[in-house]
């Protein structure tokens, strides 16, 4: 009779021998995971509220999300107004719609030097790194 229920509590031991072995261990992490479901909780509340104030302002007709646009002035880097244009971060495709073709390039690495004039923008991997800005240009468009 010992040998017949062997089997089925062998089943039971084995089975609950993993619970008892991750249970502990659970109950040690169970305050990262409350700390956790509290963090998510909060993000979600967070969200709500932003998703609510966003739909609030577009029922009263408040522009969400225009972008800046940018309009260069006819003379290229002349013009001072198209060097205010310029943010660190742009491609060099946007750089070049601004202020026109360099009169000169040079390349030394991933770096680029364009001169307009006596300045110089500065492009890294084809994005706007800095610049200056010529002196004796335009200042009225």
């Amino acid at each position: 009779m010992l040998y017949s229920n062997l089997g089925p509590i062998l089943r039971t031991v084995l089975l609950l021998c993993p619970a008892l072995v991750v249970q502990p261990a659970a109950a040690a992490g169970g305050a990262a995971q409350g700390d956790d479901i509290a963090t998510l909780k909060q993000q979600v509340h967070d969200l709500q509220m932003r998703v609510e104030r966003l739909e609030k302002e577009l029922d009263q007709g408040v522009p969400v999300n225009t972008a800046r646009k940018i309009e260069p002035v006819p003379g290229g880097w002349r013009k001072a107004h198209n060097w205010k244009l310029l943010s660190q971060g742009m491609s060099d495709y946007e750089v070049k719609r601004i202020l026109g073709e360099p009169d000169r390039q040079k390349t030394v690495k991933k770096f680029g030097y364009w001169y307009y004039g006596d300045g110089k923008v500065s492009v890294y991997m084809r994005r706007l790194k800095g610049w200056d800005v010529p002196s004796g240009i335009e200042t009225e468009y």
